[in-house]
Parts: C-alpha cells; structure tokens; sequence
C-alpha cells in the first residue's frame, strides 16, 4: 500500500510546494530588476522555478503507470533536496550579502546626514552673524537638521515617560497648562523663533497627589506640544535631595552601559550641559524638571535662552516664577475618575447597588483629589454596602476642618488598615527606601525571603507587589531583559517598583506611631552631616528589626553611638564616594540582610569594610555602585551575592592561592553591569553549592578562569549581554544538573562546546542574537528533549534536531542595527 500511496504523496508535496513558492520567486525576480541585478542572478531564481514546474506537469500527466509515477516520484524527493539546499546555501548567501548592503548603505546615508548636519549648522552659524535669514533656506536647514537630531537624541537620557492609561481626567487643565506652555515661543516671517520674555519658567504647584506628575506626563504626550517641540522634550525627575552630576549623567548615559561621564564639580557639569544644549538641540525646546523641593535647583539649568520653556512641579509655589493654578478636578472627571476604580467593567456599577448619594459622599470626602479618589475607590471595588457607609463614616467624621494633606493621610490610612496583615507589613517596608527612586524587587525579595519565608524564585514577591500595584499603593515596572514569551528564571530578575511620594510618607507615618525604641523599622534621614537630634537623644537599646539609613553626599560618617542588638535587615542609602560603616555593625549578631545602594555617580569605597567580617549571620548582601574591598570574602555564611555596577576586580585580584573556601555556603551570585569584570573568578569554581550563576551586561567579561565543571549542582548559567565572551569552556559539560542557559545577546561566541551533548539535565537554552553562532557541534543530538528560545537567524541551526522545540522570538531589526552601527 505504501508502494501506491508514497508517489501521489510526493506528487501532492511538490505542487503544494511548487504553488506556494512560486509568487514568492517572482517577487524576488521583480525585485532583483529593480535592484539592477545581474541577469545571472535573476536566471538563477527562475530557472529553479521553470525546472520544477516541469517536473510537477510531467508528473500530472501519468495516470495509470504506476512504475513510471514511482519513478518520477523520486525525481521529485530528488528535486525536493535540491531545492532545500538551494535555499539554504545559495539564496541564504545572497541573503547575507544584501544585509551587509543594508548595513553598509545605512552607514553611508549616516555619514551623509553627519556631514548634512555639520553644513547646516556652519550656514545657520553664518546666518547668524550676518543677520541675512532666507525664509526657504531656514526651513530646508532646520528640516534636515531634525531628521539627524531624531536619530541622535535615541542616545540621549531624559525622554518624557509615556503616559499612564487609563487617564480619565484633566482635560481641561490640560488645554490651559497647554495654552500657558506655548505662549511667549512664536515665529517670525521666516519660521526662526522670536525673542520672547524672561517668564520662561512655569511652575505647576499643588500638594502632593493631585496629579501634577500626570499633568505634566499629558501635556509630552499632546500632539500639538509634540508638533512644536517635536524631538526637543526632555522629561528629569529632581526629588527632594537631587545630585545634579548625577542627573547630568543621566542624560548622557541613560542605560548605564557606557562610560561614565566625569565631571570636576556642579559647575562643570553644568557647562557640559548647556554645551549639549547648544549643539544637539536646534528649534523650541520644552525642558519637565518634576518634583523640585528648592527653587536654586532650577538656576543649574539654562532659563534665559528664547527658545527654552521650563515646566516645574513642585509642591511649593515659587514666587519667583510664574505659577500654574492648578484646580482640583471638577466633580464630573472627580466622578468619573473614582468610577473607574471603584466599579468594575469601565465604571459600571455592580450589584449590590450602590446609591449614588453615596458615590456622591464619598468623592466629596476624598476632597476630589485623584489619589485618594483613585485608592479609596479601589479598596471599596466588589465591598458590600455596609463598607462603604463605614469607610464614609471614617472620612467624615470630624475631618472637614483639617487641610487637604491631612485629609489624603487619613483616607490612604483607612485603605492601609482594609489589607491583610502580610500585605501591610510589605507595604510598610517600602517606606525604606528613598523617594524617588526605583526599589528593585530583587532587593525586596532578599528582605522578604528572611522576613515573611517567601520562596527564592520570587513567586510569592512579585504577587505581593502585584496585589499592591493593584490597589495603588505601588507602580510596577519591568527595566531590561525580558525574553518575547514573557519568561524569566526568577520572576523578580530586571523588575522594579516606584511610590508615589504621598505614598511614602503614608508608609513612614504608619512607621513612626510608636516611640522611637520600640519600633520594628527604623528609618533615619541625615540631612547635611548631622544625625537627626531625636535619634541621638535614645539612651536605651532600640529594638528595631529593620534599619534604614539615607545619607547625602556631605554626610561625613559621624556616627552617633546607637544600641541596635535586635537588627537583622540593615538598608544603606548613600550618595558619598567614601563612607565609613557605623560601628554598631562590629560584631552585630543577629545581621542577615544588608543592601547597600550608592544613589551617586562614582562607585563608594568602604574604609572599614571589615566591620561586617564578625557578622556570621550575615547570608545575603546586595551591593549597588560599590567598590568591592578583599575583606567582603572573610563573610564565610553568604548564601546570595548580587553585585550591580560594582567595581569588583581588585576584590578577587588581590587573593592568593590559598583562598579556596570563600563563601563555602553560597548558592547564588548576581554580578550585573561590572565594567572590570574579566574573568569568572577561580575561587568561586570551588563552591560546590552554587545553584546560580548570573553575570550579565558586563561588557568586558571574556572567559572562565578555572574549572567551572567543579560547580556539580549548578542548575542555571546566565551570561546575557556579554558581549566580548568569545566561548563557552568546555568543563561546562560536566554540569550534570545545568537546566538553564543563557547566553542571549553574546555578540562574540563563536559556538557551544564540542561536548554539549553531555548536558542531560539541560532543558533550556536561550540563545537570541548570538550572531556570532555559525554551526552547532555533532553533539547535540545526544540533549534530552531541550526548549531554544531564539530569532529566526539561529533558529534554522537547529531545525533538523527532532529534540529540540523552537521557540521563535521576533527581533525589532532598528534594535538590531544598534546593536551593530553605534548612531
């Protein structure tokens, strides 16, 4: 039966195949023309084309001779190969040639327009002085200049944030804000901008929560704001303690990847921005600076320039620039704006019904004020009658009389009290960190894990933070790598949370109901260099469990002599480039957690790092922004090491050979964006516990030095965006319980290890943009059934395994270009 079936099989592929490839062919013959290919190349597409539609016809014609259709049935799966390999090795040929055409003629079109935009900017020069402006040339200048400046300013920090959804308010402070902005900045006769007067700061004042931040956010987004500013808006968060050298680099270094930028003071950071200003931005330009506590922050920018608009938020009116008044919303959008987090499905309201007296109430007890509409609204979603009236019983009762800031305390209190009681202790230690600045989950997860026994793939965190997300009382961003299938070896990896300030402070006032001793979190704020007085006036031991401290850059390390015996998370917030630890460390033996995060440019050197070597308690320590001292490899407990942006190769140069049991517990080690890491370090090949290895975006980072098959129950490998790693050592075949490997974005590998096969356990190799992979050694075959994540380039390596499941991630080809051609 076989012997009868199999021809009209063959005979059916290859129509099949014929019909779907021809359009194809002859699209690419068409095109080919209009490129001005040779008739060579051209013949060579349609002469595949004309073969296998005769063979297809000839075929057709045999009816009832069976042999003879046997025959030609294997002509066809003859052809069949031909034509497979044809497109694997001579069009994929052509293909890579008409990329690097691409490639090249992109560069040639960016040396074009460099050299466009220099011209252009020697003539408006030119102009300038001369004081002739031709009203056609102006345009033809300034056009091609922003087609050059679009493709710069993709380099460039300080792009405005999208907006939020969900927004159902402000349109009509939106139009008025938008009115103000606009105004001062015309044109003359010639499309130039005019002079316009020294009101080029406005200043959005409202207390905290009422949506200025939103406001501000709309009004980037506008379309008409876009269409005059166009490439020219720069959105910058200040907070309460700004470091403007930090902020500056911000700007030129928004990814962290590159190289710092150094700068000798404010005032040279100052100069090099007003020198970007001057000659990457041509035309209106609309400058956010967001949160702004001191008007002298906002003379660092340039303010005289005529083609400058400045737009604060702050919750301080500065009488010395003009002032947006910015109304509470109306009682429609205060409505529609409670609606939308109270009831489900668009604002619809479900059963039970709730009157609307009582929707009416209870938006005038929220003072129409958009945060607490939308947190109270959201705490009351799906609640029965009976909680509403009690929620509206607690707003009313006795509260008219106070100002709006306390009235927003009270509210997001009650919504507070409506969460169990883990959900409350989560929300409270976000109070920790400082305002203004991303919390990585993955420091919330060391804390969590030791606290509240979340478990360490971070399942238990990320839906804790999901639940408070939403409920409003924390935003949710994921930062860097995720895979396109939404996957992640911890769930915490690259995620990230912010507050809102009102939030925070919610947060430390719920912190702070009890006498300063007998609190479990403690939070000190240093301003300047002086210890709040409260705290050096507590004679007895305080029986904090958690402690958090957040110093500035001229806080000299002057510590106060404070009792501490119970601690065992501490939380370091510093800006300073050496920082002496406090003393109530040395020996301290209930310490876990540590997490220290340099908020400034360079990265802190410790001078007594050494403090902590008598901390045998001490399992997990985050470092941010630190210059790792040789002492830190006496902390014989570690369990988890996360260094990110650290400088960490003297920590491991300066060991001699006789360190073979560091951190002889440590399961898991995390070294990310590391400018000085080169090798994986030989002492670490010994640390038979280690579990995970994750060392990504380190840019130098070039091979293993040692044995890394010694590492017997490592169960992932993560190497993500090192892009100078060249290969894989080959003892990483001997990792019998190795289940993940990432080697995503490695631009440099060459390959795997000849032995891959060895690697039974492996289930998962995710591989996208490995551009440097040609061929995939024997080997291979011999993987248990394995799962590669990968972009259509590499996915044809491993087509003909029958044990691999592809899946496909679909590459921005912009992105890509990046990747290879720095703009």
């Amino acid at each position: 039966m076989a012997f009868l079936v199999d021809p009209l099989i063959s005979e059916s592929i290859a129509k099949l195949t014929n019909l779907r490839i021809t359009p194809i062919i002859e699209d690419v013959v068409n095109m080919n023309r209009k490129l001005d290919r040779t008739e060579e190349e051209r013949k060579m597409f349609k002469e595949e084309l004309e073969e296998a539609e005769k063979l297809v016809n000839k075929c057709a014609k045999v009816k009832r001779n069976i042999f003879k259709k046997f025959k030609y049935s294997l002509k066809l799966k003859d052809f069949n190969g031909k034509l497979l390999r044809f497109f694997q090795i001579e069009v994929q040929v052509f293909q890579t040639r008409g990329i690097v055409e691409t490639l090249s003629g992109v560069h040639d079109i960016k040396i074009k327009m460099d050299s466009i935009a220099s011209d252009v900017k020697d003539i408006q020069l030119s102009k300038s002085w001369n004081g002739n402006y031709s009203g056609s040339m102006s345009t033809s200048t300034r056009t091609d200049r922003s087609g050059s400046e679009n493709m710069e300013r993709e380099k460039y920090g300080w792009r405005a944030p999208a907006l939020p959804k969900g927004i159902v308010a402000f349109d009509e402070p939106l139009a008025k804000l938008k009115a103000e902005v606009v105004a001062g900045i015309g044109s003359d006769d010639y499309g130039d901008p005019m002079d316009c007067d020294d009101r080029s700061v406005l200043v959005v004042a409202a207390a905290g929560g009422c949506g200025k931040t939103t406001l501000v956010k709309m009004l980037c987004n506008d379309t008409e704001i876009r269409e005059k500013y166009g490439e020219n808006i720069f959105f910058v968060t200040v907070s309460e303690t700004p470091n403007f050298m930090v902020i500056v680099n911000d700007l030129f270094n928004p990814n962290f990847s590159g190289p710092q930028v150094s700068f000798q003071s404010n005032e040279d950071a100052k100069n090099k921005l007003e020198n970007f200003l001057n000659e990457k931005v041509v035309g209106p330009m609309l400058l956010v600076l967001d949160d702004v506590w001191s008007d002298t922050f906002i003379d660092n920018f340039p303010s005289r320039n005529r083609e400058c608009k400045i737009l604060v938020t702050s919750r301080t009116a500065f009488t010395n620039y003009d002032v947006f008044k910015f109304d509470p919303l109306n009682e429609k959008d205060a409505k529609t704006l409670f609606r939308q987090s109270a009831f489900t499905k668009g604002g619809k309201r479900p059963s039970p019904v709730i009157s609307e007296n009582l929707v009416n109430q209870m938006v005038t007890c929220c003072k129409r004020h958009p945060l607490t509409l939308s947190v109270v609204g959201r705490s009351l979603n799906g609640k029965d009658k009976s909680v509403w009236e009690s929620m509206l019983k607690s707003l009313s009762h006795g509260r008219l009389v106070l100002d709006l800031h306390k009235d927003v305390l009270i509210g997001l209190e009650r919504s507070f009290e409506a969460l169990d009681d883990e959900f409350k202790e989560c929300f409270l230690d976000l109070g920790l960190f400082p305002e203004d600045q991303r919390i990585p989950v993955s420091a919330l997860l060391n804390m969590w894990v030791h606290l509240y026994k979340h478990d360490d793939g971070g399942v238990d965190t990320l839906a804790k933070i999901f639940e408070l997300s939403y409920r409003n009382l924390v935003d949710l961003m994921i930062s860097g790598f995720k895979n396109d299938l939404g996957e992640r070896v911890n769930h915490c990896d690259q995620q990230f949370v912010t507050q809102h300030d009102l939030l925070r402070e919610l947060a430390i006032h719920l912190n702070s109901k009890l006498s300063l001793e007998k609190r479990k979190r403690l939070i000190i704020n240093a301003r300047g260099d002086d210890f709040p007085s409260s705290i050096e006036q507590v004679q007895e031991p305080m029986q904090a469990r958690i402690l958090s401290i957040s110093t500035g850059e001229s806080f000299s390390s002057k510590w106060c002599d404070m009792g501490v015996p119970y601690l065992e998370v501490l939380i370091l917030n510093l800006m300073s480039k050496t920082y002496t630890l406090p003393n109530f460390l040395a020996g301290n033996p209930k310490l876990k957690i540590l997490n220290i995060t340099n908020h400034g440019l360079y990265p802190t050197e410790f001078t007594n790092f050494n403090f902590l070597t008598s901390s045998h308690n001490l399992t997990r320590i985050r470092l941010e922004r630190v210059d790792i001292s040789p002492s830190i490899l006496s902390l014989i407990n570690l369990q988890k090491v996360s260094f990110i942006m650290c400088k960490i190769g003297n920590g491991f140069k300066k060991l001699s050979t006789r360190h073979q049991n560091i951190w002889p517990q440590l399961v898991e080690i995390e070294i990310d964006y590391s400018q000085d890491l080169v090798e994986f370090p030989e002492t670490l090949c010994s640390s038979v516990y280690l579990k995970k290895i994750s060392i990504t975006n380190c840019n130098e980072m070039c091979g293993f030095n040692g044995e890394i098959g010694g590492l017997i129950n490592l169960e992932t490998l993560n190497l993500r965006s090192c892009t100078k790693l060249d290969k894989l050592p080959e003892s990483m075949c001997k990792l019998e319980n190795l289940s993940v490997l990432d080697i995503s974005d490695c631009l440099s590998l060459s390959g795997l290890p000849e032995k891959t096969g060895k690697l039974r356990g492996l289930r998962t190799i995710y591989m996208k943009g490995c551009t440097g992979v040609h061929e995939l050694p024997d080997s291979v075959e011999d993987l248990s059934h394995v799962r590669v994540v990968c972009n259509e380039e590499i996915s044809y390596k491993w087509q003909e395994y029958s044990n691999v499941e592809i899946d496909l991630v679909h590459e921005d080809p912009l992105e890509t270009l990046k990747k290879i051609m720095p703009f």
